[in-house]
C-alpha cells in the first residue's frame, strides 16, 4: 500500500463522530452540575459548592496540563513509540481554556477559601504575596498568557495534518478551514511546523511547571497559609501528569480497539506508557515523603499541623493512607510485571484506580484546610471534630457537570482534527524497520 493510501485507510478509519446519545448524556451531566452549583449558592452553606468546584477545577485542569505536556515531551524527544498517542494527548488540552474561565470564576468564592483575603488576617511576612488584588492579576496574565501559548502551538502542530486530510479526502469543516489559510505545499508547511514547534516545546515545558507550581501554590496551599513547601508545585505537576497519562492509557486502549490500530499502538508501545505511569506513580510517592521527612527532621513545628490534620486525625488520617494505596500500591505491583503491562484491560483497571487516586489527593489537600477556617470564622460547628470526607450533593453534581465538559471538549476536538498525525514522518513504521511478535497478541508489530 502506497503511503498516500495508507494515509487515506488512516483518515477514513479513525473519523471520530460523537455518538448522539453520549452526547445528550454528557450534556445532562453539565445541566446536574449547573443546577448543584446554583443550588449550593442558594444555600445556608454555599462554601461546599464552591470547594467542590475548586476540587474538580484543579483536577480537569491538571489532566489538560498533563496532556499538553506528553505533546511538549514528545515533541522535544523526537520520540517514535508515543506518535499514535499524541493527538489523543493534544485533545486533552482542549479544556484549558475553559479550565481557566471556572479559575476566573472561582475568584468570586476566594472568601470561601482563603483567610488571607481579609488584609488584617493575612500573615504580615506573606502579606506581599497574599494579597487579592496581586492573586488575580498573576493568574489572569498567567493563565491568558499559557492558553494564548499552548494554543498557537497546537495550531501550528495540526496544520499539517488538517491540510493533508483536506487534500486527502476532498472534505473540511469550518474548524479545520480556519487553520489552512494560505496554505502553502504540504513539504513546506511541514518544515514550517516542524519549526515552529521544535522552538515551542521546551518555553512550554517550562511554562507548563511554571504554571503548575502557580496553581498548586496560589489555590491549595495558600488556603492554609501557614503551611509552606517548596516542592509542593513539582507534586501537583507530577500528578497532572501521572492522571494524564491514566487518561490516554484508557482512551489509548479504545482507540486501539474502535479504529484498529493495532499496528500502530502496538502492545510494546501500551506497555512503554504503562510503564511511564508505574515511574510517575513512583516519583509522586517519593516527592510526598520527601516532604514529610524535611519537616521532620528539620523540627519545623509551624508546619506540622498540616500533617498533623491530614495524617493523624480521625476525620482525615484513614484517607491519607487509602490515597497511598491508590496512588501507590495498586499501581506499583499491579504494573511491575511485563504481563500486565501488556494486557490493556487489566491497565486500564489500574488506570482507573490511578484517577480516582488523584482526585481524592485534591480532595485530600483542599478541602480539610477549607473545614477549618469555616471552623475557626465560626461557619462550622467544630465542638465534635470537623466534618471529614462527606460527599453531598454538591460534590457528586458538580463533579458530574464538570466531567461532562470536560469528555464534551475532548469529543469536540477529536471531531474536528485527524486523530492521528498523519502528516508526521515518525508516525509511520519505516519499512526497513525489523518486524516483532506481539507477546500479548502473537501478532506482527513495529518497534519504534
Amino acid at each position: 500500500m502506497s503511503r498516500d493510501n495508507e494515509m487515506r485507510a488512516l483518515l477514513e478509519q479513525t473519523r471520530f463522530r460523537m455518538n448522539d446519545r453520549l452526547q445528550k448524556l454528557l450534556l445532562c451531566f453539565v445541566v446536574i452540575g449547573i443546577i448543584g452549583f446554583v443550588a449550593g449558592l442558594n444555600g445556608d452553606r454555599s462554601y461546599l459548592a464552591w470547594q467542590a468546584l475548586l476540587v474538580n477545577t484543579m483536577f480537569f485542569s491538571g489532566i489538560a496540563l498533563g496532556g499538553l505536556a506528553f505533546s511538549v515531551i514528545f515533541t522535544i524527544t523526537g520520540t517514535k513509540w508515543g506518535r499514535p498517542i499524541k493527538r489523543l494527548a493534544e485533545a486533552l488540552s482542549a479544556f484549558m481554556p475553559i479550565g481557566a474561565l471556572l479559575l476566573c470564576l472561582l475568584f468570586f468564592g476566594a472568601d470561601h477559601f482563603f483567610e488571607w483575603v481579609k488584609h488584617d488576617e493575612v500573615i504580615h511576612a506573606k502579606a506581599g504575596w497574599l494579597n487579592f488584588p496581586f492573586f488575580v492579576i498573576r493568574n489572569v496574565a498567567l493563565l491568558g498568557l499559557f492558553v494564548a501559548g499552548s494554543s498557537y502551538y497546537l495550531k501550528n502542530v495540526i496544520r499539517p495534518d488538517i491540510g493533508l486530510a483536506a487534500k486527502l479526502s476532498k472534505s473540511g469543516n469550518p474548524f479545520a478551514d480556519c487553520f489552512v489559510k494560505n496554505y502553502g505545499s504540504q513539504e513546506e508547511e511541514e518544515a514550517r511546523a516542524e519549526k515552529r514547534a521544535r522552538t515551542l516545546a521546551p518555553l512550554l515545558a517550562l511554562f507548563f511547571f511554571l504554571l503548575s507550581t502557580l496553581l498548586a501554590f496560589d489555590w491549595m496551599m495558600s488556603i492554609d497559609q501557614e503551611w509552606f513547601s517548596t516542592m509542593f508545585g513539582v507534586q501537583y505537576a507530577i500528578a497532572n501528569l501521572i492522571g494524564a497519562a491514566a487518561v490516554l492509557m484508557i482512551v489509548s486502549g479504545v482507540a486501539r480497539d474502535k479504529f484498529q490500530l493495532d499496528e500502530y499502538i502496538t502492545i510494546d508501545r501500551y506497555h512503554d506508557l504503562a510503564k511511564l505511569t508505574f515511574a510517575f506513580c513512583a516519583l509522586w510517592t517519593y516527592l510526598v515523603f520527601s516532604q514529610v521527612l524535611v519537616i521532620w527532621y528539620g523540627n519545623l513545628p509551624e508546619e506540622t499541623p498540616y500533617l498533623i490534620l491530614r495524617m493523624q486525625s480521625v476525620e482525615w488520617g484513614w484517607m491519607f493512607w487509602f490515597i497511598f494505596i491508590l496512588m501507590f500500591f495498586i499501581p506499583f505491583f499491579g504494573l511491575m510485571s511485563r504481563t500486565a503491562c501488556n494486557s490493556i484491560w487489566f491497565s486500564r483497571l489500574i488506570a482507573v484506580d490511578v484517577l480516582v487516586g488523584v482526585w481524592l489527593e485534591k480532595y485530600f489537600l483542599i478541602v480539610p484546610s477549607i473545614q477549618e477556617n469555616n471552623a475557626s470564622a465560626g461557619l462550622i460547628d467544630a465542638s465534635s471534630g470537623l466534618p471529614g470526607f462527606s460527599p453531598n450533593f454538591y460534590d457528586v453534581s458538580i463533579t458530574l457537570g464538570v466531567l461532562g465538559i470536560f469528555l464534551l471538549s475532548y469529543f469536540w476536538f477529536l471531531q474536528r482534527v485527524p486523530a492521528v498525525p498523519i502528516s508526521d514522518p515518525l508516525f509511520f513504521r519505516n519499512p526497513t524497520d525489523p518486524p516483532v511478535v506481539s507477546l500479548q497478541e502473537g501478532t506482527t508489530g513495529a518497534r519504534l
